[in-house]
């Protein structure tokens, strides 16, 4: 019986093993495409980044990288009365090179922005609007020791009396299709940072009022060794922290909305498919990404130490 089953596995083992053999894929250079990332805020010049597409399989490193920056395309922002001609520039937000400044144009509530893009290959257009801001109507914090107590299933840690949730009340106006997206850093931070949930919809909360958890931003995370993985998303005694709630259009929600439905279902081969939205229309060649405006407005939290 034993020698059976031996021999059984022994010949299993061989017939599926003498199956195997290597693949080789060759997949085709992919369409090109201009890739934009462009915001313009109230009372600030309009910043966009160009580069482009490259195959999944391209070497990731800065040569690499370099290459696919566009640093000589006409871009134009125009608010129906006056043209601005971006400038070239240099300015780097974790893993967005802004390389195109205004210095004409700046952002206004409830205003409408058009973004041309002209390269030798290609003529492309945007438009977005920066919406009325909706101010938060109030911020507070809690210790995650008080949100383990209140499980009550845990005993907190003397570090878990140091960390803090960031709470926030918003009441939704009462006309539907309104969305939001928030930011947040802290102390001598320089850079607005975005948690993995930043984007909000009225869908299902129109014209109420909603308690949530507004989380440390992901970037934050990107560059700082000493934080970990258990205490993503909080702050901590002592710190100032500073939000950012932007209205945004339902273009540029709906961009977001897809690129995070596809960077979460990333690597899972039972995943749905997410084709990421984008509002850059193509009037020669193609382009994907997004413009948008920001209808901003800023708080500052003290948490006591």
């Amino acid at each position: 019986m034993h020698r059976s089953i031996i021999y059984f596995l022994l010949a299993y083992t061989f017939v599926f093993q003498a199956c195997e053999r290597d693949i080789t894929l060759d997949l085709p250079d992919p369409k090109s495409f201009v890739v934009v990332h462009g915001q313009i805020e109230p009372d600030s010049f309009a910043i966009v980044s160009l580069s482009r597409n490259s195959p999944y399989f391209a070497p990731v490193d800065l040569a690499t990288i370099a290459s696919l920056v566009i640093n000589n395309a006409l871009v134009i922002v125009s608010d129906g009365i006056e043209q601005d001609t971006l400038q070239p520039a240099f300015y780097f937000q974790h893993f967005t090179l802004f390389n195109y400044r205004g210095t004409k144009i700046k952002g206004q509530y409830g205003r409408t922005y058009t973004l041309k893009i002209v390269t030798a290959e290609e003529e492309l257009q945007a438009v977005t609007t920066i919406p009325m801001p909706v101010p938060l109507d109030s911020l507070w914090v809690r210790t995650r020791a008080d949100l383990i107590r209140e499980a009550g299933n845990l005993t907190p840690s003397p570090r878990d009396e140091e960390l803090i949730a960031l709470y926030f009340r918003y009441t939704d106006p009462p006309q539907p299709g309104n969305f939001v997206r928030a930011f947040s850093r802290r102390n001598q931070e320089t850079l607005w940072s975005s948690s993995f949930g930043s984007i909000y919809s009225d869908e299902l909360i129109n014209g109420q009022s909603v308690e949530f958890i507004l989380q440390r931003g992901k970037e934050a995370y990107l560059f700082n060794d000493s934080l970990t993985f258990e205490e993503f998303g909080y702050f901590e005694k002592g710190d100032t922290i500073y939000t950012k709630w932007c209205t945004i259009d339902k273009p540029h929600y709906t961009f977001w909305n897809t690129l995070q439905s596809a960077t979460g279902g990333s690597g899972n081969p039972f995943s749905t498919p997410t084709i990421v939205a984008t509002n850059i229309r193509g009037i020669r060649g193609n382009g994907l990404g997004i413009w948008g405006g920001y209808g901003t407005s800023l708080d500052t939290f003290i948490v006591a130490p």
